[in-house]
């Protein structure tokens, strides 16, 4: 019977050994590996070392095993281990992790051979989900957006500060055009807020707009005209949005000091809830563009990531 190969490269702002760890950890395994929006891990038992065996339990509308055991361990760089899921063949595949440091954190390549030619695609995008998971794990600056009550995403990354950098990319049109969308700030309560988009712009890559995405750009780029709700420097800005339950939906901005950085929690209410996977995906990259902005770095793409997560939110927050 003929089998497939997978190869799949990710970047992790970690170290080698922290990403490594992160897969023969139980309690941290538990939170990433083989999860699914819906499902919830109920068993974790891993027995690490060469020759040992591990069993992952996810619960979904039944119980699926994920089962395996080690073949070759060497921390913090190269993990080997069979792999299978029962229910749905009795075959066992390999899978290896290379890790190498890189600047910035490490390089990670996943392998896995003897996939079946029907499994290819599933498969492949159950590690990318996978490899998404352990980085938000690995980096709350990764994570995703959350429910946590109908129509309403909430995000939290921990930013480099000072508390008065953050709010300047946060209330002043300039600084803000830099990651999302500029315009004019009235600072009070019931003022105008101003967002003039300009996605191009934001990154160093001028790749082709993606034809989905082209009623964005150019002469059709949003520019909205949104009022202020509350406005407490430099710890709480809140505005209305456009596309909500019965009326405009309304962001919220929560600043606060953690030690050197800064805390963010952006809580987005009122969503309709058919924008919610939309809005969600696109604050998620939008996020991704602030950090790299706080961190002094160009941005090095954004259709890319748009597109990607756009797959992601429609599979994590949309209708199933």
């Amino acid at each position: 019977m003929s089998t497939k190969t997978i190869r799949l490269q990710r970047h992790f702002n970690a170290s080698a050994e922290r990403v490594f760890d992160a897969w023969l950890d139980p309690q941290r395994v538990g939170r990433w590996l083989f999860t699914t929006p819906k499902g919830q891990i109920v068993r974790v038992q891993i027995d690490a070392r060469v020759g040992g065996s591990f069993l992952i339990t996810r619960r979904d509308d039944q119980d699926i095993d994920h089962v395996g055991k080690y073949l070759e361990i060497d921390r913090p760089c190269w993990l080997v281990f069979e792999f299978s899921v029962p229910r749905f063949s009795k075959q066992s595949t390999l899978v290896s992790i290379d890790i190498a440091p890189a600047p910035d954190g490490c390089d990670l390549t996943l392998t896995h051979t003897g996939v079946l030619p029907e499994w290819i695609d599933k498969t492949t995008d159950g590690w990318g989900r996978i490899l998404a998971s352990l980085a938000g794990e690995i980096d709350p600056n990764a994570s995703f957006g959350i429910l946590i009550e109908p129509g309403a995403v909430r995000f939290q990354r921990l930013l480099p500060g000072p508390i008065e950098r953050v709010w300047a990319y946060l209330a002043d049109g300039d600084k803000r055009a830099l990651w999302f969308a500029g315009g004019k700030t009235e600072p009070r309560v019931g003022g105008l807020f101003e967002l003039k988009c300009d996605f191009p712009s934001l990154v160093a890559d001028r790749s082709p707009t993606p034809e989905k995405f082209k009623n964005l750009v150019g002469e059709h780029a949003p520019h909205y005209q949104q009022r202020i709700t509350r406005f407490d420097p430099p710890n709480v800005l809140s505005w209305t949005w456009d596309g909500g339950i019965d009326g405009p939906s309304e962001v919220t901005f929560e600043l606060s000091p953690r030690d050197q950085k800064v805390l963010l929690v952006l809580t987005h209410r009122r969503i309709a809830d058919k924008n919610i996977p939309n809005i969600a995906a696109g604050w998620h990259v939008h996020l991704s563009l602030l950090l790299d902005r706080l961190q002094d770095r160009i941005p090095p793409v954004f259709w890319p990531l748009v597109e990607e997560m756009d797959r992601e939110y429609d599979y994590r927050l949309g209708e199933k």
